[in-house]
């Protein structure tokens, strides 16, 4: 009976042993699998072609050398990505695509995850975003626009994403500091409510540089307002929000990863290298180069990141309040 005891005890601390080694031992091969990136919109939109472009500079054999597949989970205003991340191991093959709109969403009661339920392992970088109308539009400038707006409050549809995101801010915002109220029209991501706009089923819409100007130089659109500190090359006839005395703080759009907390330090130290390797590599430089929307915002800092994180939410949680989203 005694060797028996023995026996089984010595079997349980091979176990055990086994058990606390194992995932050391993970970390440090990872990855030996594919990897999956869940892209929180829908496909079409500017951040749908960022999710995309990750996954194919990720899987590069001097990067992580692993095919990276890219799932589009855009409704619940973030939820359904986020409840599909937390149902998957903390094991570094579930990566989160995250933005500044998760600030507004994980502050919706609809929102399930909790801002503890994921790190923040990179931010890559931001977004410039552009209000435009079409180019039939009786509206010429923004300044017309926010007019009409204040003589008809709650009456003229802006298309924009989902509710509690950067792009809904940018709306309720913009026309706030003048002044005016619109009806926020939520989609499931940006590229809807350009096709949307574009189909003359809504008056405004928001969208990102790189979407409104290959329409407004086809004669389809017209841009009316830039939401940001500076014009952009792109589009330098067009005035600043700022430039036209509407002059507030801007939120603006990042584009990063978020990971399951409690995945590895040593697998989050090879996420951190790789995309090092992307942001610094030749295909995001040519991605750069043609999208006119797009600045460089990389930092890997975790700690500061998941302030600024935690700062945003508490700004925006005020910011919703304040307008009626909460």
């Amino acid at each position: 009976m005694m060797k028996l005891a023995a026996g089984a005890i010595a079997a349980l601390m091979s176990v055990a042993a086994t058990v606390a080694i194992t995932p050391v031992a993970n970390a440090q091969s990872y990855p030996t699998k594919p990897i999956e990136l869940v892209c929180s919109t829908s496909p079409g939109s500017t951040a749908a072609q960022w999710c995309q472009l990750m996954a194919q500079i990720l899987a590069k054999p001097d990067v992580l050398g692993k095919p990276v597949n890219v799932a589009y989970k855009g409704a619940g205003s973030g939820n359904e990505a986020a409840v599909y991340t937390l149902q998957r191991p903390a094991d570094g093959y579930t990566l989160l695509h995250a933005s500044a709109s998760f600030s507004g969403y994980m502050n919706l009661p609809t929102f399930s995850a909790k801002p503890d339920d994921f790190e923040f392992l990179a931010r890559i970088e931001k977004f410039i975003y552009v209000l435009a109308v079409p180019t039939d539009s009786k509206y010429k400038t923004f300044v017309e626009l926010v007019s009409a707006a204040k003589a008809a409050p709650g009456t003229i549809a802006v298309a924009g994403n989902k509710i509690g995101s950067i792009h809904h801010k940018h709306i309720i915002a913009a026309f706030k500091a003048g002044g005016a109220h619109v009806n926020h029209i939520p989609y499931e991501g940006s590229g809807d409510a350009v096709r949307d706009l574009l189909g003359g089923h809504v008056p405004v819409g928001l969208g990102s540089i790189g979407q409104i100007q290959p329409h407004a130089e086809a004669g389809k659109l017209r841009p009316l307002v830039v939401l940001n500190e500076k014009r952009s090359p792109a589009m330098p006839d067009v005035p600043t929000i700022q430039e036209l005395g509407y002059v507030y703080p801007i939120s603006h759009q990042w584009q990063g990863i978020f990971v399951k907390k409690g995945t590895p330090e040593a697998v989050k130290a090879k996420l951190r290298e790789a995309f090092g390797k992307v942001v610094n590599g030749p295909e995001y430089a040519d991605y750069l180069k043609n999208s006119p929307h797009v600045e460089k915002a990389f930092d890997t800092d975790g700690a500061a990141l998941q302030k600024s994180f935690q700062d945003e939410l508490n700004d925006y949680r005020g910011f919703m309040q304040a307008n009626g989203i909460l």
